[in-house]
């Protein structure tokens, strides 16, 4: 019970559990005390119970003893009158007739007066008679083959006890011997005297009388006691559950298992010094422990009434001191998660209130901290992405215009006329009434405009492609996002390639939860130190950070351009990827989380075409 309190104490996270567990501690030496008293008063009451049982079973034993020692001298008595013996060495019918009748006269005499004897009989071995203290009179019978007659003669003076447990069917007319209620005490005639013939004397005990003598031990209904005869017979018993088990046992008390094996009785025994004679009582532990119930009940109900007396203390404890400590802790959450407005009700003038007090008051505090520096931080964000934005326009201006100037020495005016018209509408959607997104579509249509006028400056050089996914069309991104990178593939790419052939592809999908847009080319690509170069600069620029604006170096100006942008709109999940290969080629992903808004904002775009 410990170990699992111990455990429980460890593993839990309420105070209130804990403080349960503190108490049943504190509690646990007066429960073990209250079950030790128990243990050792049932103990004391077992040893108390079996001296005094040993002290009953005693005086009993003597009682019998009296009794069988009484019987016994009755059966001496008998066995060794002259008279007797000398009419029983007589055949003669007229000396027999009347020898029986005076046999029959002093058995009878002796009977009557001794009320522990049933009946006394005299049996006449020459003539098989049979003369009987009882109305029965004169038998005729032969015991010679009787194992207890033969026991009887080769004793010679020592008496032999019959337990007979019905009447054999030789000796129907004789069930007054053979009568289960008695229990016979046999002699021979003439005790050990030479010259006499093979009598003996029969004398019948009532069971009745020895099991009377046994049953004032008897303490309650489902008590038994047992009479055992030192041949180990059962000579009277009270009950039918006996065990030839608890006569091996030499102990004199001892607790055993019932034959039903439905109880735990309680054996005391004891055995008679002069006839080995043995008492054994049998009783059920349960009634034993009867005079002790009512007051292990009354240790279980204050071992109960403790229990409850925890678990009110702890509650009220718990009410008046965890309580608010609780309410403490659930407020740190909602700060933890970001909730500055949570405000807890004070409801005391405690210290505890001193402390809700307190923490309101840094609640209130901590949200006006925070929301001066997220306020900050976005103003932060928006000065160095409009920065950033303005930076663009003037650079894409200046190569545009270079374009037109290229244009303008080697075409006719029909080409100029139609690169200053596609000049035109990028910078109308360009400026797109200071708004700071666009959708995929509307970018893409963006992009044809200035890819257009890239191709008209070199001859149709190159061609190019673009493959939407159908569920990025709709998805809104910052503006000028693509055309440093288209840009770049142009005039680092495709413009240096020796043929034509060119081809610049656009695609885009959702991987993950983040959209994915490919620009890809076939231009004369880079070297892998060029590339690594790329993404060291690139991998410099970090969200939150200022360093666009501040570093003087302007090599990759668009490209780490884009890639702030990107950060600090977006955030770290935004990321911008460079692959490429000398003469092959070069691959730019970019890469925008999804979590962000990606509704168009009102205006109408156009449907574009890949050619």
């Amino acid at each position: 019970m410990v170990t699992k309190l111990m455990h429980l104490w460890k593993s839990a996270q309420s105070i209130q559990v804990r403080l349960i567990c503190y108490l049943l501690l504190v509690m646990l030496p007066l429960m073990g005390v209250s079950l030790y008293a128990i243990r050792q008063s049932q103990a004391l009451l077992i040893h108390q119970t079996s001296d005094k049982t040993y002290a009953a079973l005693s005086a009993s034993m003597d009682y019998i003893d009296v009794i069988m020692g009484s019987i016994e001298n009755i059966s001496i008595l008998i066995a060794s009158d002259k008279e007797m013996n000398s009419i029983l060495t007589k055949t003669d019918t007229i000396g027999k007739k009347f020898g029986l009748t005076m046999i029959m006269n002093k058995v009878g005499a002796i009977s009557a007066v001794n009320q522990f004897i049933s009946d006394i009989s005299i049996y006449q071995q020459q003539t098989g008679t049979l003369v009987s203290s009882s109305r029965t009179g004169v038998r005729k019978v032969f015991f010679d083959n009787e194992d207890w007659y033969k026991r009887a003669y080769e004793l010679r003076g020592l008496s032999v006890l019959v337990n007979p447990e019905n009447t054999p069917d030789r000796f129907r007319n004789l069930d007054y011997m053979y009568n289960q209620d008695n229990i016979l005490l046999v002699r021979a005639m003439g005790l050990n005297r030479p010259g006499y013939d093979a009598n003996i004397v029969s004398v019948s005990i009532k069971r009745e009388v020895l099991l009377q003598s046994l049953e004032q031990l008897l303490s309650d209904s489902g008590s038994e006691v047992f009479l055992i005869s030192d041949n180990n017979d059962l000579v009277a018993s009270s009950g039918r559950f006996f065990t030839w088990k608890w006569m091996a046992d030499k102990r004199r008390s001892f607790l055993a298992q019932s034959p039903n094996k439905q109880q735990e009785v309680f054996i005391s025994k004891v055995a008679s010094s002069q006839s080995s004679w043995s008492i054994v009582l049998v009783q059920p532990k349960s009634s034993l422990y009867q005079t002790s119930k009512q007051i292990q009940e009354f240790i279980f109900i204050i071992i109960f009434i403790s229990i409850l007396l925890a678990l009110l203390i702890s509650w009220i404890l718990y009410r008046n001191i965890t309580s608010p400590l609780k309410m403490l802790s659930r407020g740190m959450q909602q700060i933890r998660k970001g909730f500055y407005n949570v405000y807890l009700k004070k409801d005391r003038n405690d210290e505890f209130g001193f402390l809700v007090d307190s923490f309101n008051q840094m609640a209130q505090q901590q949200g006006y901290l925070i929301r001066d520096i997220y306020e900050q931080q976005i103003q932060r964000t928006k000065t160095d992405l409009k920065f950033l934005q303005s930076q663009i326009n003037p650079h894409f201006l200046y190569n545009t215009l270079d374009s037109i100037y290229w244009a303008a020495r080697n075409y006719e005016a029909d080409e100029i006329s139609e690169m200053v018209l596609n000049l035109s509408k990028f910078f109308r959607l360009s400026l797109s009434k200071g708004k700071e997104t666009f959708t995929m579509e509307e970018t893409v249509e963006h992009l044809q405009y200035y890819m257009r006028i890239q191709q008209l400056r070199l001859l149709d050089k190159f061609t190019y492609e673009v493959h939407l996914a159908e569920r990025t069309k709709k998805l809104n991104i910052i503006k000028l996002i693509l055309q440093p990178i288209v840009e770049n593939a142009i005039f680092h790419g495709l413009e240096k390639r020796k043929e034509n052939g060119g081809n610049l592809t656009i695609v885009s999908d959702i991987e993950g939860d983040r959209l994915k847009i490919m620009v890809m080319d076939n231009g004369i690509g880079m070297d892998e130190d060029r590339l690594q170069y790329i993404k060291q600069r690139l991998a410099e620029i970090k969200a939150n950070s200022s360093i666009t604006t501040e570093d003087t170096n302007l090599d990759l100006f668009g490209i780490r351009n884009v890639k702030a942008r990107l950060l600090l709109y977006y955030g770290e999940q935004a990321d911008l990827l460079f692959e490429s290969k000398k003469f092959e080629g070069t691959v730019v992903r970019i890469f925008i989380p999804l979590d962000k808004p990606t509704e168009p904002e009102g205006d109408d775009f156009h449907e574009s075409h890949d050619r």
